[in-house]
């Protein structure tokens, strides 16, 4: 039994499997051009399953393969996953996708990579509210008006680093430094009390014992006086 060839045939009618087939039965339904096999030893030496082993309806035909990746609409479904409608367009439609952009040569001479990427040309980048302190990319609009914010209006010869540091004399203890100048000068409120040396002060402005005498008892002794007009008042 095991080496007889058992094979069915059916030119018309209905489609698809036998009904029963023995185990190792062939049978073939040229309707639907598939060729159905039994398999399994059940009851009676019918077999416990029916399986479709080979046949138009089994396998793809070159045809049929060519016609179902034709019917798949690729720009539309890739559409559906892309943020904005010009990337679908423009950079993933089929014939870009094929020709330029799904090679390994345009891909990697093209595009940079996700980690630590080198941009070329001019990228943009949305600009980042003011005074913004996160690791967004701070675009040219954000830098400048950062800047115009530190400057604030500063006149020309002081708004840079290097020439503030010019007008400070580019002394870094600049603060000590003027503290101690200004420390050693005279206090105005005190009209010249707060002289250490009047003696000497006075020496150097050139004036004499005279400028210590009262101008009700002034003492003059020697010298000579020209010109003098003395008047005692009227009663």
């Amino acid at each position: 039994m095991a080496n007889r060839l058992r094979l069915k045939r059916r030119v018309s009618g209905n489609a698809g499997a036998p009904a029963t087939l023995l185990n190792g039965e062939v049978a073939v339904n040229e309707v639907d051009g598939v060729v159905w096999y039994g398999k399994g030893l059940g009851q009676d030496g019918n077999a416990t399953s029916v399986i479709a082993i080979g046949g138009d309806g089994v396998f793809a035909t070159k045809s049929y393969v060519t016609s179902a990746v034709a019917a798949v609409d690729v720009s539309s479904q890739l559409a559906n996953y892309l943020t904005t409608a010009n990337a679908a367009t423009t950079y993933l439609t089929i014939s870009s996708a094929s020709s330029t952009y799904l090679t390994q040569s345009s891909a990697s001479s093209t595009y940079a990579p996700l980690a630590s990427p080198t941009f070329t040309g001019m990228p943009a980048s949305v600009t980042p509210a003011a005074g913004d302190n996160s690791t967004k990319i701070a675009t040219t609009a954000f830098v400048s008006a950062a800047v115009s914010s530190l400057v604030n209006g500063a006149p020309e010869a002081l708004n840079t680093l290097a020439e503030l540091a010019s007008a400070l004399n580019s002394d870094a203890s600049f603060s000590t430094t003027i503290s101690t100048t200004i420390g050693g000068k005279l206090a105005k409120a005190s009209n010249l009390s707060d002289l250490t040396d009047a003696a000497t002060a006075r020496t150097n402005l050139g004036l004499g014992s005279m400028s210590q005498q009262s101008s009700s008892n002034v003492n003059i002794t020697g010298g000579s006086i020209d010109n003098l007009v003395i008047d005692s008042g009227s009663f």
